[in-house]
């Protein structure tokens, strides 16, 4: 069968890469919600910073019970606040706020080979933004959806984003092995259950 260039699915025209001086999932998150254009028409980035983290935080305050009951994402609002005024969100805050605005990401760490999904709405056309990391940069467009099979059918899915893994008794040795080769782990001959656990503990990291 051949292939009309005209069918090939359109490159993401919209790749945001935030600058690795600012707090990047702030700023994916801002892009996320107004758009690339807006964040480069910024005049100041700083107060606009600022002014976003205080707006989240007034949210969170008014809607966060009731997110934690609908996601079902343990979290404590006052760390949460915390982390928001800090110079970083972590990626568990960033996970909540995702939520807390009906958006809708995927986090990608192609290196380990895993990934987590933050779905709010996956009914609408809402857009799916695939959030990448490569050693300290993180790389955003908008997904189609064969990029979202292909990350689903490559990458192990972190369910949850405090306890990537549970303890080892919770697994067989069979399904450790099956982790590991979806990771593509290299297995040993005759690998113990807790070597196993061990290689799939250290590579769960997003």
């Amino acid at each position: 069968m051949q292939h009309h260039p005209e069918m090939q699915p359109k490159p993401a025209e919209n790749v945001f890469r935030p600058a690795l001086n600012q707090d990047p999932l702030f700023w994916c998150l801002y892009v996320m919600m107004n758009s690339t254009f807006k964040y480069e028409q910024l005049a100041n980035r700083f107060t606009a910073e600022q002014d976003g983290k205080r707006d989240q935080i007034i949210m969170l305050r008014e809607k966060g019970k009731a997110l934690k009951q609908t996601t079902g994402i343990k979290f404590a609002a006052s760390t949460i606040e915390g982390d928001i005024m800090s110079q970083r969100i972590s990626l568990h805050t960033f996970q909540v706020l995702v939520h807390l605005n009906s958006l809708n990401a995927v986090f990608v760490n192609p290196v380990n080979r895993v990934h987590a999904e933050f779905i709010s709405d996956a009914v609408s056309d809402k857009p799916v933004y695939i959030i990448e990391r490569t050693n300290k940069q993180l790389t955003m467009t908008s997904a189609t959806e064969t990029q979202l099979t292909s990350i689903r059918a490559t990458h192990y899915r972190i369910e949850n984003l405090q306890k990537p893994i549970k303890s080892a008794s919770s697994y067989t040795v069979a399904e450790l092995t099956e982790m590991c080769h979806q990771l593509k782990i290299q297995l040993k001959p005759k690998m113990k259950k807790q070597e196993l656990y061990d290689s799939v503990s250290k590579q769960l990291i997003l």
